[in-house]
């Protein structure tokens, strides 16, 4: 056989495929029809039904034949030579390892149809719980779209395979076209989805799709578009929708940054006033306010071209003249209730205050 099986499950209907033409080609289909529980009237065909067909079901039936001078027996040592060399190292490796609990020799022969039965049985777990399993993926076929990243190829074989598993233990999905149609409307290729809905409502108006032919319908659209390199290209209508989401996503950024400037702005600008006020009480712009005159020097002079006036309440030179002083504790906003429960002593924080914003408010007008 051209590609070697590796027991594994998602390649078990390929190899299955392939020992069916070969089969055809050397007269083994014959061999391959097996009575189920020895009844003639339930034959089976053990590629088609192997889940159908027990162990026993293939072991009764092959001796029959085995160990007679027959076509039959003939042609079962072949079949068995054919599947045995159409296996990988690694699978016949699991193979022959079942083979110590289910034997497909007899005697030096080998028994075609019983090994071909010990194959599927390590490629294929057989229990009631696969049905439920085949059953409960092909209901979620949607997600599935998803997972395999819109791949209609690849999706297919998955259904395909899902659909073999079922009919192989004689088991059918009546509902497998509608979960076709809801796993290819998760596709992301826009132009795809249309073309899969208009085959839906065809499909709902009476006319007569099967499941084979939508999968047939959708892979040719797939390759067509794949080929044509427009598979999963977004519209004008998305580009310009993507385009407008960037847009408002940059604004809302942008507002934000804006937002947090504002406040450090504000932050910073506080900052600056108290630096400023800092040097109207006495930077090293303002130092020499605090100057007081000496001994016998004028209390009046021209400063930065403004006349200012030695004020021994404030402790400093100001625009008004001492005989006009208000008072260091003056202050029209201040309650004076507060003002007047104001300690005497010059040197107390809520003295210290008081004069700091009386300076504050005397610069301010001087400016």
């Amino acid at each position: 056989m051209p590609i070697e099986f590796d027991c594994d499950s998602e390649n078990l209907p390929l190899f299955l495929a392939q020992l069916r033409d070969r089969a055809a080609v050397y007269d083994w289909l014959a061999l391959l029809l097996i009575p189920k529980d020895g009844n003639e009237e339930m034959t089976k065909d053990l590629i088609e039904s192997y889940g159908e067909l027990s162990y026993e079901d293939v072991k009764r039936h092959s001796e029959t034949y085995v160990n007679s001078e027959t076509r039959s027996a003939q042609d079962s040592v072949m079949l068995y030579l054919c599947i045995m060399a159409s296996l990988t190292e690694a699978g016949q490796k699991k193979v022959r390892s079942r083979g110590l609990t289910y034997p497909f020799m007899s005697g030096d022969k080998g028994v075609g149809t019983l090994l071909l039965k010990v194959v599927v049985m390590v490629a294929h777990v057989d229990t009631r719980a696969t049905v439920t399993q085949v059953r409960t993926k092909l209901s979620s076929l949607d997600k599935t779209m998803k997972d395999m990243d819109s791949d209609i190829e690849k999706f297919n074989d998955h259904v395909l395979t899902l659909a073999t598993k079922l009919q192989s233990r004689g088991e059918a999905t009546h509902d497998l076209l509608v979960n076709l149609f809801k796993g290819y409307k998760a596709c992301k290729d826009a132009e795809f989805v249309d073309y899969i809905k208009k085959k839906e409502d065809f499909y709902e108006e009476g006319g007569d799709v099967s499941y084979e032919q939508l999968m047939d319908w959708a892979l040719n659209k797939y390759r067509a578009r794949v080929e044509n390199e427009q598979w999963c290209q977004r519209t004008t209508e998305e580009e310009t929708i993507i385009a407008l989401q960037a847009q408002v996503k940059k604004l809302l950024s942008s507002a934000r940054a804006d937002k947090k400037g504002g406040k450090e702005g504000k932050s910073k600008g506080k900052s600056k006033g108290k630096v400023k006020a800092s040097d109207r009480k006495g930077g090293a712009s303002n130092e020499w306010k605090k100057v007081a005159p000496k001994e016998g020097e004028p209390t009046t002079k021209q400063e930065g071209g403004k006349e200012w006036h030695w004020c021994s309440k404030h402790k400093a030179w100001t625009k008004h003249k001492e005989s006009e002083c208000k008072g260091i504790d003056f202050k029209p906003s201040y309650d004076r209730a507060k003002k007047e429960s104001k300690p005497k002593n010059s040197n107390s924080p809520s003295m210290k205050l008081a004069q700091a914003l009386a300076a504050i408010s005397d610069d301010e007008d001087d400016e």
